[in-house]
C-alpha cells in the first residue's frame, strides 16, 4: 500500500536537476517512488497536483517563532512555529535566537514538542534573548558557561548561536562579542556554528562598519552563517555601495551568506548593489515575526521568494535557496531538502501565480515582478498539512501593482 500519491505536478528539485512532471510515492512518512504515472490503485489518498509546482518542504532558517515564551511585553513579535511553519508551506523552521541560556527551557522543553514544523533553534548569545532588546549590553549580558551547558543539554533542537552586531554591545565589547558566541558555539562541542546578524539596527553606529571586516576574516569560520547580507544599515556587506572584499574571501572558507529579509535589514537597492557585484546569497530567509507577518513588509516566505524572483534571481536558484542549501547549513541534508527516494516526504506544493505584483521594503523602496508564489498544501513527514488563509486581507498574494 501507498500512503500518499501526488501525480501530475510539476516537480522542481535544483538540487538533483528535477525539472518534470512526475508522481511520488510516500509510506511510512519517506519517500518510496518518483516516476511518471505510478499505479494509484493502491494508494490510500492521492493528490492531484496538475497545474501545480511540487519541491522540497521548504527551510526557512531565520525566524522569530517563539509564541509561549514570556517575552516581557514583546510576546506580539514572536510568530507561532507552525503559523511560521507548515501553514506557511514551510516544512522545517530555525528559530535565530529569540531565547538564551537563562530562557531557552521554556522553548525546547514546552514549545517545540507540540509542533508539526520540523523546529531548531539558535541560541542567543544574551543569556535572555530578544526578551531583553537590545540582548547585549555589556559582558554581564553573556554567560559562556551556561550557554555552553544549555547546547550540550539539547543538541537535537540547539543548532548553533546567534549573535547582532548592533549597539550598544559592539560599542562596550567590540569583536570580543562575536567571539563570546564563537566561544560558545566551539565550547559545546556539538558541532553548533554561528550565525551573526550584520546592520547596526539599534543605533547606526560607526564601530559597526570598523568591525564588519574583522568579523568576517577573523570570527567567522566554514559553516558560520551571516544574515541580513543584502541590508542597508551602517555594518552589514556594503561600505559607500561597495561589497566588502573580506566576504568574497570569507565566502571562499565557506562562510555561508543568507538573506534574512526581515523588516529593517534589506532594501531593493542594497539587493541590487550586493547582486550586481556578484554576489547572491547561498540562503533566503524571511526573519520573520507575528508582527510583520500581518504588518509587513515580510509576510511570509514565499513571499520573500517572489521578491528575489522580481530582482532577477531564477526560480530554480530560489528553490535552491530554500530547500538544499538551507538543510546544508543545519546538517540535514541526508534526511531532507531534496526530493530522494528513502528521505523524509517533506513537501512543498505551491501555485506560480502571473500577474503585476507590488513589493515593498522598509525604506519606502518598491519593486514590480510578474510572478509571485503561493502555498497550496504541505506534506510533513508524509502528513497533509492544509495552509491557513494567509497573512494578507485577502490571503497569500502580494500587492497588485
Amino acid at each position: 500500500m501507498t500512503d500518499l500519491l501526488i501525480t501530475n505536478g510539476r516537480l522542481l528539485d535544483p538540487a538533483r536537476d528535477l525539472d518534470g512532471v512526475m508522481d511520488i510515492a510516500i509510506e511510512d512518512g519517506e519517500i518510496t517512488e518518483i516516476a511518471p504515472n505510478i499505479e494509484q490503485s493502491s494508494a490510500v489518498r492521492v493528490i492531484d497536483a496538475a497545474g501545480l509546482l511540487v519541491t522540497p518542504g521548504l527551510i526557512d532558517i531565520h525566524t522569530h517563532a517563539a509564541a509561549g515564551i514570556r517575552m516581557a511585553g514583546r510576546e506580539d513579535m514572536m510568530a507561532d512555529v507552525d503559523t511560521a511553519g507548515v501553514h506557511s508551506g514551510v516544512t522545517t523552521i530555525l528559530d535565530a535566537g529569540s531565547t538564551g541560556a537563562f530562557n531557552v527551557g521554556g522553548f525546547v522543553n514546552f514549545i517545540v514538542p507540540g509542533t508539526v514544523t520540523r523546529t531548531f533553534a539558535l541560541l542567543n548569545v544574551g543569556t535572555m534573548g530578544v526578551a531583553r532588546a537590545p540582548e547585549v549590553r555589556d559582558a554581564d549580558d553573556i554567560d559562556i558557561d551556561a550557554g555552553i551547558a544549555a547546547l550540550t543539554a539539547r543538541p537535537d533542537v540547539l543548532v548553533g548561536v546567534k549573535a547582532r552586531m548592533v549597539s550598544p554591545g559592539i560599542k562596550t565589547l567590540g569583536i570580543e562579542l562575536p567571539k563570546a558566541a564563537k566561544k560558545i558555539a566551539v565550547g559545546a562541542d556539538t558541532g553548533a556554528f554561528l550565525m551573526v546578524h550584520v546592520g547596526d539596527i539599534m543605533g547606526q553606529d560607526p564601530v559597526a562598519a570598523e568591525l564588519a571586516p574583522q568579523l568576517l576574516s577573523e570570527v567567522l569560520t566554514e559553516g558560520d552563517v551571516v544574515t541580513h547580507s543584502l541590508s542597508f544599515q551602517v555594518g552589514a556587506l556594503l561600505n559607500d555601495g561597495r561589497l566588502l572584499d573580506e566576504a568574497k574571501v570569507a565566502r571562499e572558507r565557506g562562510v555561508i551568506f543568507d538573506v534574512g529579509v526581515g523588516k529593517a535589514n534589506f532594501s531593493f537597492e542594497s539587493a541590487k548593489q550586493v547582486m550586481d557585484q556578484g554576489f547572491v546569497p547561498d540562503t533566503l530567509s524571511s526573519d520573520i515575526s507575528q508582527a510583520s507577518r500581518h504588518a509587513g513588509p515580510t509576510h511570509s516566505l514565499v513571499e520573500c521568494m517572489a521578491k528575489m524572483l522580481a530582482l532577477g534571481v531564477s526560480l530554480e536558484d530560489v528553490i535552491r535557496m530554500t530547500t538544499s542549501r538551507p538543510a546544508e547549513v543545519l546538517g540535514i541534508e541526508n534526511e531532507t531538502g531534496t526530493l530522494t527516494v528513502g528521505y523524509d516526504a517533506d513537501i512543498t506544493l505551491l501555485e506560480v501565480v502571473d500577474g503585476d505584483f507590488l513589493f515593498r521594503d522598509e525604506t519606502g523602496g518598491t519593486l514590480t515582478g510578474s510572478k509571485a508564489l503561493r502555498p497550496v498544501s504541505t506534506v510533513r513527514a508524509g502528513e497533509v498539512i492544509p495552509v491557513d488563509f494567509g497573512p494578507r486581507p485577502w490571503g497569500w498574494l502580494p500587492e497588485r501593482a
